[in-house]
């Protein structure tokens, strides 16, 4: 007999702790079957560090067989903009699939989502880089969801790297920092947060402009510290202004200390046409290398329909590594 167990990082004592590692553990160990050992599953540490959030509520579930975890389940509502939207993912160890145990969870997302108002369902799938074809999208498809967007997953070598000495265009100046930025700038990094979240490629994900402020921009930065996270960001000035006009991102977490990750890069259209996203890239690497000297491997996501910054990213020597694809579902009234 299935049961489902709700589990939350901000538990404290040691059953509920238990619990919460138990459910990252088996999202943990579905990755290493979907991904490899080269898999990207985050440690029960680091998700510990996403909860609290002001800006999204998160449900959780363990689902176990008597005692035995079986598969794990969670749902993530925005709370400051996309309020009728949720991302939801369902986790099934192997060897207790085909039993109905995904199926029971993919019930609990969705009345946990119907619940939270919410009418669209955003879900994603990974595999390895060895084939074009989502081995899932079979199951994925038959619960209703519709493919929104493929995303390419490459690596880079950074110890093989050779990171030319970059040049940037008159009128700009890049700006690097380490962990944290000057706090005169808080509000200018949430200018451009916005701007991300609808300037990159979205597919035919339905997502609207996200709500940014430098308070925000604080609290983001305060679960980035608590998942243990260093962070090498550079951004670019525009000097006829003074104001930021793109950035560019590095988390590293402290878990994988070989294996960083790339987040965020934007230049505004205003701004574009000049190499800044090249320049921005180029010097990111050599601060991350002079700051993080044990990182050996850099990873990004590029939808595959940006086919700038997948050239970008050849370019620098980036090699894909597996795939993504996010899903997207509209809820009936059940």
């Amino acid at each position: 007999m299935i049961s489902l167990v709700p589990v939350s990082g901000l538990d404290t004592d040691l059953a509920a702790r238990a619990r919460f590692d138990a459910w990252a553990r088996v999202l943990e160990d579905v990755a290493r079957d979907e991904q490899g050992e080269d898999h990207d599953a985050w440690s029960a540490e680091e998700l510990r560090g996403l909860e609290g959030s002001a800006s999204k509520r998160r449900l959780q579930v363990l689902a176990v067989d008597g005692d035995e975890p079986v598969g794990a389940a969670g749902v993530i509502a925005p709370l400051l903009d996309n309020e009728s939207t949720a991302q939801v993912f369902v986790a099934v160890l192997p060897a207790h699939r085909r039993r109905g145990v995904g199926d029971t969870l993919l019930h609990w997302v969705e009345e946990q989502a119907r619940d939270l108002g919410r009418t669209t369902l955003h879900a994603e799938t990974q595999w390895g880089a060895d084939t074009d074809d989502d081995p899932f999208a079979g199951w994925v498809e038959r619960h209703g969801f519709g493919s929104a967007q493929t995303v390419l997953r490459s690596d880079l070598a950074v110890h093989q790297a050779e990171v030319p000495e970059q040049v940037v265009a008159d009128g700009y100046r890049l700006e690097t920092h380490v962990d944290a930025m000057p706090e005169a700038d808080l509000a200018d990094r949430a200018f451009l947060a916005r701007r991300m979240s609808t300037d990159a490629p979205l597919g035919d994900l339905e997502l609207d402009e996200e709500e940014w402020d430098e308070e925000r921009v604080r609290g983001e930065d305060e679960r980035t510290r608590a998942m243990g996270r260093r962070v090498v960001s550079t951004f670019v000035r525009d000097l006829g202004t003074g104001r930021l006009v793109g950035y560019t991102s590095i988390q590293l977490p402290e878990g994988t200390p070989h294996l960083a990750f790339q987040h965020d890069t934007l230049v505004t259209r205003e701004h574009r046409g000049h190499g800044l996203g090249m320049a921005l890239k180029l010097a990111n690497l050599r601060a991350l290398a002079e700051a993080l000297p044990e990182v050996r491997v850099v990873r990004t996501w590029n939808a595959e329909e940006n086919a700038h910054m997948l050239a970008v990213n050849r370019a620098m020597g980036f090699r894909p590594s597996g795939r993504l694809r996010a899903w997207q579902r509209h809820l009936g009234r059940g």
